[in-house]
């Protein structure tokens, strides 16, 4: 027994229609590592549902795994291709340190084009394995992270001469969840400048910039400028999505209306009545100052209940906040019912309508993203609709 996991459908879908307001075909969704923890196929199923046609993923097998859920979707994958190790006899005859001039074969790009997945293409290396192909790919390019992405002053420089069938322009906000923030205005116009000597090669080419923030920040914005310049823009959904605000706290207005999707709820194990003065958990880190009575929850850290939470975070039951008690430990977690009527096989919410998701993430010292991709595989799931 372990705790639920419960994912709204519903909740989900109404989040998806506040960023593509009207036009799902703007909006792609980010499912990747297991759609954030939430489950991947699920999560995937219902958005293609309500028109949604384009997804990224992080990794190749992560791509494979979501074609056998969505078999007509396109499929981006963020990291791109590598080269593949090169035969065991062609390293036993190389001499140690030295490299082959040229792979016998190119890592994944066999699985690529079996699984109809579309590379993210993120340095000139990778451009040149992809150009053996005929396959469509999207080119990214550093605008101002730092991160994955070739330099987009001399991107079109850097892809000159290669057969490449590029579909999609892409970039990264680094500060879009602090809204209307100038940086992301001059990331921007990076990224259109590049649009712009690009088009010229690939006149079908899109862009694609904006992430949950990004998205609920220019939506309108950049709803007109497309009009008003041709350019085809594709926003990337993630956290958003599953309800969580992707602004910073000081903008959390801008959030929108979007509804929470994921709750979390622990079973009571057992209830027991404790005296003034006992301490409770790992390190006896709680002294009790009166007499209560406890719930033992059958989740713990194990299950991605942010072990920070100790001493600091709640439980929600019958219209009251209850707090944790003591350490959290890795399959258990204490809370203080007082005299409420909880009993053995009630289930608690730790993640919820009553306790967000933001606020467990606040009071763990963390973000929402780990909270969670760290939500454990052996929590019970339960999609809900209607």
């Amino acid at each position: 027994m372990s705790g639920q996991l419960t994912i709204d459908l519903e909740a989900l879908a109404h989040n998806y229609a506040e960023f593509h307001l009207g036009n799902p075909g703007r909006v792609a969704a980010v499912v990747k590592a297991d759609a954030y923890g939430l489950g991947a196929p699920a999560i995937a199923k219902k958005l293609w549902a309500e028109g949604c046609r384009e997804f990224f993923v992080a990794f190749a097998d992560e791509g494979r795994a979501l074609r056998a859920v969505l078999p007509q979707a396109r499929i981006y994958v963020l990291a791109g291709i590598s080269p593949e190790v090169f035969e065991r006899d062609s390293i036993n005859s190389a001499r140690p340190g030295q490299r082959k001039n040229q792979p016998e074969k190119l890592k994944g790009i066999d699985t690529f084009l079996a699984h109809k997945l579309t590379p993210v293409l993120n340095t000139v290396e990778q451009c040149r394995y992809w150009s053996t192909t005929s396959a469509p790919a999207a080119i990214h390019v550093d605008t101002g992270m730092a991160r994955l992405g070739m330099a987009v002053e001399s991107v079109v420089q850097d892809i000159s001469g290669l057969n490449l069938n590029v579909e999609l322009l892409i970039s990264h906000f680094a500060r879009a969840d602090e809204f209307d923030h100038s940086f992301s205005g001059l990331q921007s116009q990076r990224l259109e400048s590049a649009y712009h000597a690009l088009s010229k090669q690939y006149p079908h080419l899109r862009l694609s910039l904006a992430n949950s923030a990004g998205s609920l920040s220019y939506s309108a914005s950049t709803l007109q400028h497309s009009q008003d310049t041709g350019i085809d823009y594709l926003d990337r959904a993630g956290l958003g999505l599953y309800g969580s605000n992707p602004f910073t706290a000081a903008d959390a207005q801008h959030s929108k209306n979007l509804k929470p999707v994921v709750s979390l709820h622990g079973q009571v194990l057992q209830v027991r009545q404790v005296a003034a003065g006992t301490p409770v958990g790992y390190g006896s880190t709680h002294i009790m100052p009166k007499a209560s009575r406890l719930a033992i929850l059958d989740v713990g850290y194990a299950d991605g209940l942010p072990r920070l939470l100790s001493n600091n975070g709640h439980a929600y039951f019958a219209g009251e906040l209850c707090n944790i008690v003591g350490r959290i430990s890795m399959d258990a977690t204490t809370v203080d019912v007082g005299q409420l009527s909880v009993a053995e096989g009630d289930w608690l919410e730790l993640i919820g309508a009553q306790i967000s998701v933001d606020k467990v993430a606040e009071q763990a010292q963390t973000i929402v993203y780990e909270v969670f991709t760290g939500l454990s595989q052996r929590l019970t799931k339960v999609y809900i609709e209607d």
